[in-house]
């Protein structure tokens, strides 16, 4: 993985993480947890996309 693309993942992960505690403070348990949720699978996504042999799909 790349350092700028590490950074990236970080500060969207890290956003997506603030909005879903802030879901929570406003005790909106559902959209919290699908922000976790969300967030999660953005993570993986990135994180996916980010390694050098995904530049080998077709």
């Amino acid at each position: 993985m790349s350092a700028t693309g590490s950074m990236f993942i970080g500060i969207v992960g890290s956003l997506l993480f603030l909005i879903s505690v802030f879901s929570f403070s406003q005790r909106n348990w559902k959209g919290g947890l699908l922000w976790l949720l969300v967030g999660a699978g953005v993570i993986a996504l990135l994180t996916y996309m980010d390694k050098p042999s995904a530049n080998l799909l077709p």
